[in-house]
């Protein structure tokens, strides 16, 4: 047999290997005659390639071809079947890849400015050219902000403030039952001048300004497969057993202990104390202490503060001593932060990964590798 033969025999074989399959897959929705006919046809050209008919496989292998597919019913809209194979595969990998991999987050809160932003707004009396459609939406796609504002839809007497069901929200209740979102740092500054009992009238504006989105970032969920977790990584962990704290909920934090040490905040130092010593490494934990910028125009660190009592919370937490399976999370934000030195240490079940990459929005200074 010569090498050409050879090359026509092995595509024989394949394609009858492909005929076949598709065989198998409607053979039952064929009726006998025609199931009993094909077969005979897989015969002969099971039999001329293994008496290797080189000149007669072509055309037994194109008979086949034509009968199977006279046998199997046709295709409804076959691109719309393609597309939603390929979307299907698509969505498989992309569930595999946040399940094992990278998994995206959401900062919602301002416990880890300014290494990272949750939601924010700033004040402002109208909006400008950017957030009238359609360029608003390409401004919101590039920046993650967007213009907002809240107004009186029915009249009456402040009850007071309330946890939004959205996170990095604060919900203005009036009347007892109408509820008006506004961003967090927005409720904390009206706090003062919409007491309860205040009157408010319909169409007033309660606020309005500039809302950016928290940053996006993904967690990486494989390398403390290969390794331990690190002092001053960024860390997400969930909030299961935590106490005061819901179950479910992902935080995110910076790692300031670990396994062994003993750490201190003391009330006449800004450095965090870690087994006797200043914590100068890594650089971020010296830079928060010194009270220096994660980047040029960022607000400076406000170094690390002993915690304020009251509320949920009427006792709290300065000195830790880790014992195995126990980590130390503060937040970068410690004037703002609900964080250990509330609620203690975090059991290492509960570590999820070390933050790795703000990968939205696209021009914002933090986007990059997570310090």
């Amino acid at each position: 047999m010569n090498l050409r033969d050879f090359f026509i025999l092995r595509r024989a074989r394949k394609t009858l290997k492909d005929l076949r399959n598709d065989f198998r897959l409607h053979e039952d929705l064929m009726d006998t005659k025609t199931r009993e006919a094909l077969s005979e046809r897989f015969l002969d050209a099971t039999q001329a390639i293994r008496c290797k008919e080189v000149e007669d496989i072509g055309g037994v292998l194109d008979t086949l071809r034509e009968e199977l597919n006279a046998a199997i019913p046709p295709k409804r809209c076959p691109w719309m079947t393609e597309l939603l194979d390929i979307a299907i595969s698509a969505l498989a990998v992309a569930f595999c890849f946040r399940a094992y991999y990278y998994e995206p987050f959401r900062i919602p809160t301002g416990s880890m400015q300014p290494t990272l932003y949750g939601i924010h707004s700033i004040a402002a009396d109208k909006p400008s050219a950017w957030d009238q459609q359609p360029l608003k939406f390409l401004k919101w796609c590039a920046t993650g902000t967007s213009w907002k504002e809240v107004k009186i839809t029915r009249g009456g007497v402040v009850s007071g403030f309330a946890p939004a069901p959205t996170p990095g929200y604060a919900a203005l209740i009036v009347n007892g039952r109408d509820v008006y979102e506004l961003p967090d740092d927005a409720a904390l500054a009206l706090r003062h001048h919409l007491t309860p009992g205040t009157r408010v009238h319909t169409g007033q504006n309660i606020w309005s300004g500039y809302v950016t989105s928290g940053d996006f970032l993904f967690v990486n969920r494989w390398i403390w497969n290969f390794r331990h977790p690190q002092l001053g990584e960024t860390i997400v962990f969930t909030t299961d057993g935590l106490k005061g704290l819901p179950n479910n909920q992902h935080y995110i934090k910076r790692l300031c202990g670990r396994p062994g040490d003993h750490v201190e905040i003391k009330p006449d130092s800004t450095f965090l104390w870690i087994n006797g010593k200043e914590a100068t490494r890594p650089e971020r934990l010296a830079e928060i202490a010194e009270r220096l910028t994660a980047y040029p125009g960022a607000p400076a660190y406000l170094g690390y503060q002993q915690a304020t009592p009251g509320g949920n919370y009427p006792e709290t937490y300065a000195t830790f001593d880790l014992a195995a399976g126990e980590y130390l999370a503060l937040g970068d934000n410690t004037g703002n932060s609900l964080d250990s030195r509330y609620w203690g240490k975090v059991p290492a079940k509960n570590l999820l990964g070390p933050a790795s990459f703000v990968h939205w929005p696209f021009i914002s200074p933090r986007w990059g590798t997570i310090r």
